[in-house]
């Protein structure tokens, strides 16, 4: 039986069937099991090998060892990879996990029906007696597969390195909020007439220099707002806390928000965030 089915996967039929089997199986299980071991089992050969196997067999198959198909196969897979990633990130569809198993499915079962349905050229009489007529003299000749090789690291080299050009990095950025003391809140229940404190720290992780906004405001039940408004220009790398103080003269339950605005040199403001807060404010007094 199971020579059987090592000789089955042997030939053209029973490889198509593998791919487009394993591809239907791995997806299956990346969804179903999410994060889990068993997705890594199949989600490693799925990605790694797979798709670089349907392009070998719809491109290279002929005159390819073995041992340089296997090889070619995970080289084409991550070019693959890395295009399939472009061309979600480049496009409305967006780049997830949903969007990425899909796009390895369709790409390796696509693979597999242009390779089974569309004809491949067969050379002329001619290209054949050409060919086997022999040559005047040995040719060095460079084999395809190191050449597919050699191509597929130049393009992986020359993407990677316009990713690293063109690349957006991540602001380090950042604003919090502690209570006036620098800590944690955890009381979020304050009396009547009393005030509350509250700390925002502040770090410029922008690539230069940047003006930052505070924007500080009270919301009641019944939409009163107290807005007190602050501005500092930081270096990159500075840091800044500033304490804000709202008096509680109502009982009730309120949100503090605080807006963050930065401002690049010559250029207009833009939100970066925002963090609020819920709180109650009770009386203490005894009922009569």
């Amino acid at each position: 039986m199971g020579d059987r089915a090592l000789a089955f996967l042997e030939t053209d039929d029973g490889q198509r069937i593998a791919i487009c089997a394993f591809s239907v199986l791995a997806t299956l299980v990346l969804i179903v099991f999410e994060g889990d071991t068993l997705a890594f089992v199949f989600g490693l050969p799925y990605m790694f090998f797979i798709p670089g196997f349907a392009v070998v067999r719809l491109f290279f198959w002929r005159g390819t060892s073995p041992e340089a198909k296997f090889v070619l196969s995970l080289g084409l897979s991550i070019l693959v990879i890395i295009f399939l990633g472009l061309i979600l990130v480049l496009t409305p569809i967006g780049l997830d996990s949903n969007t990425t198993r899909a796009s390895l499915i369709v790409f390796a079962v696509g693979a597999v029906a242009v390779e089974t349905f569309i004809p491949k050229k067969t050379p002329k009489t001619a290209d054949k007696e050409k060919a086997v007529a022999p040559d005047p003299g040995p040719r060095p000749k460079v084999d395809k597969v190191v050449a597919a090789m050699l191509a597929t690291a130049l393009v992986v080299s020359g993407i990677s390195l316009g990713l690293i050009l063109t690349a957006d990095y991540p602001s380090r950025t950042y604003f919090a909020m502690t209570d006036g003391d620098g800590m944690v809140i955890t009381n979020v229940t304050k009396p009547l007439n009393t005030s509350f404190a509250v700390m925002i720290h502040m770090k410029n992780g922008e690539d230069g220099s940047r003006n930052f906004t505070l924007v500080a405001y009270g919301i009641g039940d019944v939409g009163e707002r107290d807005t007190q408004t602050v501005s500092r220009t930081m270096a990159e790398g500075d840091l800044w806390n500033e304490t804000f103080v709202f008096d509680l003269n109502t009982t009730g339950y309120f949100r503090l928000d605080f807006d963050l605005y930065i401002q690049e040199e010559g250029k207009p403001p833009y939100l970066y965030g925002n963090l609020h807060l819920w709180f109650g404010v009770y009386d203490p007094s005894p009922a009569l």
